[in-house]
């Protein structure tokens, strides 16, 4: 029941975190140009409404469709949205969060319904008919139906907290919300429920305090600062740097691992926030957009021209609350930030077997992947580098999307079942854990003793992939006989013709398309850097496209493309949107620099042959 309820939190706050940013710039220009602005201007105020009613619902439909089922999904919610939108005078937050995923689902049921059934040559025709007829339905539907039943519920949710405004029973959310804050749900309830309703209230009152349920960094600064002051080993030397990133940073689960170190915490958090609430509602202080990041910086900006002061107070007074409650709890075990389990195991707590050899990536994970794991990642790197480690690979994520190729998996306790099928390093904060310093030396000894044994490995390994792939060496996207190398300088156009014409000569591809692959590099130019080019058609000759294939030209001194040379010429030709694929595969074969020189002076078509498959 967890997990569902974590999915599909996860699933709201992902249609409104990538347009963060818009928001945000909404709010700007609200809070700066709105009669009573910081700069009043009523010729740039005529943005509000608009921006308000069109395109932010427009981006969350957009992304929530994205989400379900790609670019495609993403056009058809736009488009269905625009029926609920237009529909109503409400603004249609809660209609293009359920238009989005609506249309991304219709439009994922057709492709796999129809898949492998288009004739070559009717691809783009029906991909683009489809699109638009499922979205003229969806809209249509929207407009006469869906549009009245969301403005429905929209009104009855708006009565439900005006209910409570005029009772003043708003400080109770945090009962709500702050629990669920530290169980990494926060993105969750304050994008995915707090902003859509705050930004309709802000929309008839100018403010709502519905933005600072969530984003209010007092009760975690709170807890950090008590930690700093009456805490014991790790707990006392992790604090300081957290708190900073907490208050200025706006990372509130950067806070978490101490409450969830030591549950009771929870109470002077959810105290201090209820405290805070409740000085907003009678002061009437709300923000005009949402504060995200949730740090002061966010709310000081997003706050009413007159009320910055209100606004830092309250954030004050759920600090200090906080801080005070928490003080004894502290002083009860000063230093549980020591304890944690830090042998190698599984998601589940199954013991695992170190991984021996070279570690060549390591994943830091957070329940959203953008704010804890991207600051431990960047910081972990930065040590990386110090000690001469550079070349392993240090990067974040969600704990639900982790790279398949990850060796190392570190994320905090509470989120370690999560993670299935790799090694995972436990943590309780991302600033200062003994479990990253101990990675940290593990990564040191298994450069100096491991790499010899890992070469031999990677070679075992290329020899079975070798031998898996020996009967596609004729027939396959990618043939032995399609890989020249040691070729003589020539003119750009005449390289890409001649990848062209391999590819017709291959049966990939109709004749003209040589010619389309020279058109579409006068639009953009295909060199993607580090001595790689990769020409392939146009869009408008998909049609021409018979298989997906590539070709592969190796040019030691190099081929002009521009001011740069590319020494490798990948033509490449996919039926669909294949060629997507395709390109990612060679970026993902490429994307080491060592890997990418030797294909580029190799005399030996095997060796090319053999990495890009």
């Amino acid at each position: 029941m967890r997990e569902t309820i974590q999915k599909f939190g996860r699933s709201l706050s992902a249609m409104v975190m990538p347009n963060i940013g818009a928001f945000i710039a909404w709010g700007l220009i609200t809070a700066m140009f709105i009669p009573g602005g910081w700069l009043p201007n009523e010729h740039l105020a005529k943005m509000v409404s608009p921006m308000l009613k069109y395109l932010l619902p427009t981006l969350i439909a957009f992304a929530a469709g994205k989400n379900v089922s790609g670019y495609r999904g993403g056009v058809a919610g736009a488009v269905a949205a625009m029926g609920v939108i237009i529909g109503t005078d409400t603004p249609m937050f809660l209609g293009a969060m359920l238009m989005g995923p609506l249309a991304g689902w219709c439009v994922k049921k057709f492709d796999n319904l129809v898949k492998g059934k288009v004739g070559a040559g009717f691809e783009m025709l029906v991909d683009n008919f489809s699109l638009g007829i499922i979205a003229m339905l969806l809209a249509i539907a929207g407009y006469l139906l869906i549009g009245g039943v969301v403005e429905g519920l929209s009104n009855a949710l708006g009565t439900g907290v005006n209910w409570m405004l005029r009772h003043k029973l708003n400080p109770l959310l945090s009962l709500i919300v702050d629990p669920a804050k530290v169980l990494f749900l926060n993105n969750a309830v304050n994008h995915g429920i707090m902003t859509p309703l705050g930004i309709q209230q802000a929309a008839e009152m100018g403010h709502s305090m519905l933005f600072l349920v969530d984003p209010n960094p007092g009760p975690g600064l709170g807890i950090l600062l008590a930690c700093w002051v009456f805490g014991k080993g790790m707990t006392r030397q992790s604090a300081p740097g957290a708190a900073i990133i907490q208050i200025f940073g706006g990372i509130h689960e950067i806070y978490f691992p101490y409450v969830l170190a030591r549950p009771i915490l929870l109470l002077p958090v959810i105290i201090g926030n209820v405290c805070a609430l409740f000085f907003f509602t009678l002061t009437d202080f709300g923000l005009v957009a949402p504060a995200s990041p949730g740090s002061l910086i966010s709310i000081i900006l997003m706050s009413p021209k007159g009320r910055v002061l209100v606004g830092i107070l309250g954030v004050l007074i759920s600090t200090a609350i906080t801080f005070i409650l928490s003080i004894p709890i502290i002083k009860s075990r000063p230093d549980f930030q020591g304890e944690n389990e830090n042998a190698p195991s599984d998601g589940n707590g199954n013991p695992v077997n170190p991984i021996s050899g070279v570690i060549r990536k390591i994943v830091f994970a957070c329940d959203a992947g953008m704010g804890s794991s991207a600051l431990g990642a960047t910081r972990f790197k930065a040590r990386l580098m110090k000690n001469g480690l550079g070349a392993i690979t240090c990067v974040n994520s969600a704990v639900d999307s982790i790279p398949e190729d990850a060796d190392i998996v570190v994320c905090q306790s509470n989120l370690a079942g999560r993670v299935h099928g790799h090694e995972v390093v436990k943590i309780t904060n991302f600033i200062t854990d003994p479990a990253l310093d101990s990675l940290l030396e593990r990564l040191k000894k298994g450069a100096e003793t491991g790499a010899e044994t890992e070469a031999e490995k990677e070679s075992a390994k290329e020899t079975e992939k070798v031998m898996e792939i020996e009967p596609e060496r004729e027939t396959g996207v990618l043939r032995i006989k399609n890989i020249l190398t040691g070729l003589p300088s020539e003119s750009k156009g005449e390289a890409i013709l001649r990848a062209g014409h391999m590819l017709e000569a291959s049966g990939y591809v109709d004749p003209g398309y040589a010619e389309s692959m020279l058109e579409r590099e006068k639009i953009v130019s295909t060199y993607m850097g580090m001595g790689l080019a990769i020409p392939h058609g146009t869009s408008e000759t998909k049609a021409l496209v018979k298989e997906s294939g590539i070709v592969v030209l190796q040019y030691p001194e190099g081929v002009d493309f521009g001011d740069e040379k590319a020494r490798l010429v990948i033509g490449i030709a996919g039926v669909g949107d294949a060629h997507l694929e395709i390109l990612a595969k060679i970026s993902s074969a490429l994307d080491d620099e060592e890997v990418l020189e030797r294909l580029s002076v190799t005399g030996n078509p095997e060796d090319i042959f053999n990495t890009l498959r």
